[in-house]
């Protein structure tokens, strides 16, 4: 049977209506009341956080993207509720859109509000979010949301090794003015697409989607940019390694350590390289995690943070904190500003 849900459908989602009978208790509620108990009786309601941010609120945006990715596996349909949002950034915007994406896919309807604020409302349709709750998902390997030189989204299932050069172009563009060379932002751009293969599943690598958010701010000639992979995580997946050759030498070396349980201290060692040390008895040669640490490092890129299962890490300034739950995936945000390297363009 199909049902009906009143007040106004802000996210555009089409939805098949019937007028259901009157009862009399309604007659004596307002045009407000009715509106919101349809809506709840039809969408499971979940709040956003009021800070709602992986990067400054991890705890409690984890739990609300784990709230979502719950529903989604029992496919109910869900109503996000985003009115008493009091800060919101684009880590939030970015996961929005792939949870709305693997709704849509799956055809469990999603449905939500604007924030109060307009600062944060003015956000979500900057990004292209309701733009892409119109458009028809199904199981395509690549999309592109939102606008080019602003905020703009892109999902894949691949590496795409051509990503990075107008991705280039238009970051230095804003930050620069005009066309420089950013080695060290093509170097990451792909040492995150490669990883999200190889922190999948064995045997489901290419089933995922991973998603690059690039958002331009030319008033402060800066560009920040958000990667999102839904697979496992880092943790998880060296659990699934095969127990032979350089991967037992690395749970051995795991079991060896005083905090093992303490995923935090296992992912300093690994961005440091001291882990591929372990595994391979040479010392690490730039690429992996430790290679966008080094990009930091050598100041192509700034504001370097990860989050993978539970943990969550401020690597520019080398904090390392475990997270009372976990994220099914990995989480990295950086951005490009004036001070960072570049070169004169020589394409």
């Amino acid at each position: 049977m199909s049902t009906k849900f009143y007040g106004k459908n802000i996210f555009k989602e089409k939805i098949d209506t019937f007028k259901p009978k009157s009862k009399k208790k309604d007659k004596y509620r307002s045009r407000e009341e009715l509106i919101l108990y349809n809506r709840d009786r039809l969408f499971e309601k979940i709040d956003t956080p009021k800070n709602f941010s992986l990067i400054t609120n991890p705890t409690e945006t984890i739990n609300f993207i784990n709230q979502l990715e719950d529903r989604y596996l029992q496919e109910k349909e869900v109503f996000v509720n985003m009115k008493h949002v009091e800060y919101m950034d684009y880590s939030a915007v970015t996961m929005l859109l792939s949870v709305v994406f693997s709704f849509k896919e799956r055809n469990i309807k999603f449905n939500g509000n604007f924030p109060n604020k307009l600062e944060y409302k003015k956000k979500l349709i900057d990004s292209g979010f309701f733009d892409c709750l119109k458009t028809k998902i199904d199981k395509t390997l690549e999309y592109k949301i939102g606008k080019e030189n602003q905020i703009f989204t892109r999902a894949n299932k691949e590496v795409n090794s051509e990503l990075g050069l107008p991705v280039m172009i238009e970051t230095s563009e804003t930050v620069f003015g005009e066309k420089r060379t950013l080695k060290g932002l093509q170097r990451v751009l792909l040492e995150l697409m490669h990883n999200t293969n190889n922190h999948a599943v064995l045997n489901r690598k290419g089933e995922k989607h991973w998603w690059l958010s690039v958002n331009h701010d030319k008033e402060n000639k800066k560009v920040s940019f958000i990667f999102l992979d839904y697979g496992i995580g880092i943790f998880e997946s060296l659990k699934n390694k095969p127990e032979e050759g350089k991967w037992e030498k690395l749970k051995s070396y795991i079991s060896s350590l005083v905090n093992k349980d303490d995923n935090s201290t296992l992912l300093k060692l690994l961005l440091e390289g001291e882990i591929h040390m372990t595994v391979t008895g040479k010392p690490y040669r730039g690429k992996g995690l430790p290679g966008i640490r080094q990009a930091m490092q050598r100041n192509d890129i700034s504001e370097l943070k990860i989050v993978s299962n539970d943990v969550f890490s401020n690597v520019s300034n080398n904090i390392y904190t475990k997270l009372n739950n976990e994220f099914s995936g990995t989480f990295v945000s950086w951005e490009i500003n004036s001070n960072n390297n570049n070169l004169q363009w020589i394409l």
